[in-house]
């Protein structure tokens, strides 16, 4: 009886403490989460003509749009948003801009990249005008969402985890997710350009075309089924519908369509696949 009454005497000063620990720790979270999100915005624009090379890094959660325009220059818009800090405090953070922006007429870099005491608290929403023509882009996101429109060039995109939007663009594409849904809109009666690639390893692809266009479009999902809603195409004087083949899990569509042309090649390794014809 001593000995259990010297355990339970041994114990209950370590039990308390860390039952007052953990109650401390909920709080604190609570807490944290009870601060508002901090919130800046920043505007900036450059001189910038077409036929020149942008290449951009976001190295914080955050998502990217990029819009084609017919002026001259980049202008550019940032949504930084800092979380679970106090308002003073996370001003204070912010007097160093997160975002880095270098230029010349036709070269340009936007930089965004945190310090060691934001690390874990920031979001940066960029959305960027560019030079609708010619203008080349290389870009790199490191989680969020990616969008782009009305632009011709050579465009590159990778993203560590995001959805992409594609809509009314040409030139050269080639885009991957690792995870993340693919949407592409695509305008005209063809691709005008050396052809679109665009993968995801974890995702769906969605892909709408004007029921006119012409290209040659192969669709691959290597887990997943692909669904189509696309007119029949002429071949040999005769109205062929579309053909998907199934192998195992796998599923595949190869076909020229209208004139053919440069190649659509969209593919993910899990996830389901439609190709539906605008409305």
């Amino acid at each position: 009886m001593k000995i259990t009454r010297f355990i339970c005497t041994l114990l209950f000063p370590t039990a308390l403490a860390a039952m007052t620990t953990f109650a401390i720790f909920p709080a604190r979270l609570r807490a944290q989460e009870a601060l508002p999100v901090y919130t800046e915005k920043q505007e900036r624009e450059y001189k910038f003509y077409p036929g020149g090379k942008i290449g951009i890094a976001l190295e914080v959660p955050g998502s990217l749009k990029i819009i084609g325009w017919e002026r001259s220059s980049v202008h550019m818009e940032a949504e930084i948003k800092v979380r679970s800090l106090e308002e003073g405090k996370a001003r204070a953070l912010l007097e160093k801009s997160p975002i880095r922006v270098r230029y010349t007429d036709t070269a340009s870099t936007i930089q965004v990249t945190e310090s060691s005491e934001l690390k874990g608290l920031l979001d940066v929403n960029l959305t960027v005008h560019i030079p609708g023509a010619r203008t080349d882009l290389a870009m790199q996101v490191k989680k969020g969402d990616f969008a782009i429109s009305d632009v011709n060039g050579w465009i590159e995109v990778s993203l560590a985890e995001g959805n992409m939007e594609l809509t009314a663009i040409d030139g050269y594409f080639s885009g991957k997710t690792l995870k993340g849904t693919i949407s592409a809109n695509l305008s005209g009666n063809r691709w005008r350009g050396q052809g679109f690639t665009a993968v995801t390893q974890d995702g769906g692809i969605n892909l709408l075309l004007p029921e006119n266009y012409s290209a040659i479009l192969q669709l691959d999902t290597s887990n997943g089924e692909i669904a189509l809603d696309y007119p029949s195409q002429e071949v040999e004087g005769e109205l062929i519908p579309p053909e998907v083949v199934v192998k195992k899990k796998a599923q595949q569509l190869k076909v020229r369509i209208g004139d053919g042309g440069a190649p659509l090649l969209l593919g993910t390794q899990s996830g389901n696949v439609s190709l539906r014809k605008k409305a």
